[in-house]
Parts: structure tokens; sequence; C-alpha cells
């Protein structure tokens, strides 16, 4: 059985923007209206117009109940984070919607402990090993290229992709919030606090999360051996939630 892509369209970070500050004071059927009619300014093409407000309503507005949680805090969050907040929330959700996004941001965070800059060779190799040697993964990955690109995350010159920044995060709300997406987004059981703080998921980020930052219902915190720390879900806080 073939892997869903999903995400096989550019999308740009205002776009995102854009819904971020709308779906709360919104309905969803004035949203997809509100969103077509923002979309005409980038995209001419009904079909591509259609297709990147699928993708863009996939990410920030119908996520499945299990998720319905990290959503509402996004949104809560999301006015009074800094720029680069903002996108590690865009970043966070569109993992969730997207294992295809997931999987190509991870296998380039690998690569970027190893070597400054990858080829997009390198990465579409490794996708058709994941999701299948055809030409719809050539076009996805391009896709989640391109718009890191657009994003300012990285760069391209002659087919080598370097990252161009990082992104500070400091917001304590921000933390607690990215550490249940990474666990939800790894299908983890438990990470520990040093895998957290080092995970190549999120590459392109700054940050350094402590115990006193999860001090809340929502998590369990336990020891293993002298000086490993590790993360799970407090499963009875979800059902609750």
């Amino acid at each position: 059985m073939k892997k869903a892509v999903g995400f096989d369209q550019k999308i740009l970070l205002h776009q995102l923007d854009y819904m971020a500050k709308e779906i709360g004071r919104n309905e969803k059927d004035d949203l997809y209206n509100l969103m077509d009619e923002y979309l005409k300014s980038d995209i001419a093409g009904n079909k591509s117009r259609l297709n990147a407000r699928t993708i863009i309503f996939k990410i920030w507005c119908l996520v499945p109940e299990s998720h319905q949680y990290i959503q509402q805090r996004a949104v809560q969050m999301y006015p009074h984070c800094s720029q680069a907040e903002k996108l590690l929330i865009h970043w966070g959700l569109t993992m969730l919607a997207y294992p295809f996004f997931r999987d190509v941001v991870h296998e380039m965070g690998k690569l970027y402990k190893l070597q400054d800059e990858l080829s997009s060779e390198q990465i579409n190799r490794k996708m058709k090993s994941l999701y299948g040697d055809r030409r719809r993964i050539e076009v996805a990955t391009s896709a989640v290229l391109t718009s890191l690109r657009s994003w300012n995350v990285i760069e391209t010159k002659k087919n080598a992709n370097r990252m161009v920044q990082s992104f500070n995060i400091g917001n304590f709300d921000l933390k607690s919030w990215l550490v249940e997406v990474l666990l939800i987004a790894t299908e983890a059981e438990a990470l520990s606090m040093q895998m957290i703080n080092d995970h190549p998921l999120l590459f392109p980020f700054e940050y350094l999360i402590s115990q006193s930052d999860l001090r809340t219902e929502r998590f369990m915190v336990t020891r293993q051996g002298v000086d490993m720390v590790m993360i799970r879900l407090n499963k009875r806080s979800l059902v609750q939630s």
C-alpha cells in the first residue's frame, strides 16, 4: 500500500500567517471564501489555489480530534509570539498534518548534523526509499524544499541546500507545546530531555527546554539512571482535555 503524500505544492509563510490570524475570528465556511480570495494574489489557477487552500486548512483548521488541544493552544499563543516563534507553530502543525513533510525535514535535520549542505537528490532518494519511486514523490519533495526556501529556512545554490539561519525560541508556553508536538509527531512513548533539545525534526530552531518548562499535568517526567530524564505524555490528562 502506497503511503499518502498530500503536501505537494509550495506554501508561502504569509499564507499560513493569514490563516492563523483569521481562524480565531471566523467560522469555517467564511474561512474558505476568505482564504480563496487571499490566495488569488499568489495563485491564479483555480485548481492550484484549491490545492493550496486544502493544504493550509489541513494544517490549521481540519485537524483530527486527537490534535485539537494542540491546535487550540496554537491559535491562542500565535498573536503573542515573535516571528520566529510563529514559524515554529506553523512547523509543528505542518509536521502533525503531513507525515511526508515531517519525514523530509527529519532527513534534512539528520544530514545537517553531519554536513553543512545537502543536495536535493539526497532528499529525493531518501523519500523514494520511504514512499516509493514515483514522480509524485519528486513533486512533493520539491514542494517541501521550495516552501522552506520561501520561509527563509534554507537557500539553494548550484543544487546545494544550506541553512540560512537559526530561529531562537524563548516563549515559555511554546516550549511545552513544542514537546507535546514532538512526542506526537515522532509517535514515541517517551523522549529523553537530551533528544528533545537536539531533535533533527527541529533543525532550524534554537531552544533550551528544562524540567521547569514542563511542570504541567500534560507530561510525566521520570529519571533513568543518574542523568537521563525521560518525558512522556500523561495519557490520563490527554483524555480529560
